[in-house]
């Protein structure tokens, strides 16, 4: 068992070597931090903490027991974590694709009732660009991440239900 372990052990401190790590801020739709773990040369996993202002066009909604539809502005505290692959182009600059979830509280900004910070729930698609510089280990990044979210207060019945569209600029220092 010993021999399990010490071999598991290995096999892990060998990965993390290879990993590498990004950790920064992230502006635009959303502000807040952001974290990057690379697993592979083209696969890396990515984490956004992040407090975000959205203007909702056409979303529905409760008023009251009333479902209702229109325009709104809300704000939302979001864990964001995506999978993403990327494509290596020339001159350091990379795309990428994958999607992710979100998860957090969003409430109407109008909204001055404290029973009106709802539960959020979304998916989101992430499509972008990275910029690697040489000279210093930073990275900037320029996302956008069209999706699509819930915002609940009780398990019986959304009480929002919107697009949620994010672009977001990223910088992250490569550890």
């Amino acid at each position: 068992m010993k021999k399990i372990y010490t071999i598991l052990l290995v096999l892990m401190m060998s990965v993390s070597a290879m990993a590498q790590h990004e950790i920064g801020a992230v502006l635009g739709g959303m502000n807040g931090l952001s974290y990057k773990y690379w697993c592979s040369n083209n696969f890396a996993l990515q984490a956004d903490l992040a407090v975000g202002l959205t203007r909702i066009v056409g979303g529905q909604y409760y008023k009251g027991n009333q479902l209702t539809s229109g325009d709104m502005g809300a704000y939302d505290f979001t864990i964001n974590p995506n999978a993403l692959y990327h494509w290596q182009l020339p001159e350091n600059f990379k795309i990428y694709a994958g999607g992710g979830a979100s998860f957090g509280l969003v409430s109407n900004i109008n909204n001055t009732d404290p029973d009106g910070v709802m539960g959020k729930f979304g998916l989101n698609a992430a499509v972008g660009a990275t910029y690697d510089l040489q000279e210093v280990p930073l990275t900037f990044a320029l996302d956008f991440r069209p999706g699509y979210g819930l915002g609940f207060q009780k398990a019986d019945f959304p009480h929002l239900s919107y697009f949620d569209w994010k672009l977001a600029f990223a910088i992250r220092y490569r550890l």
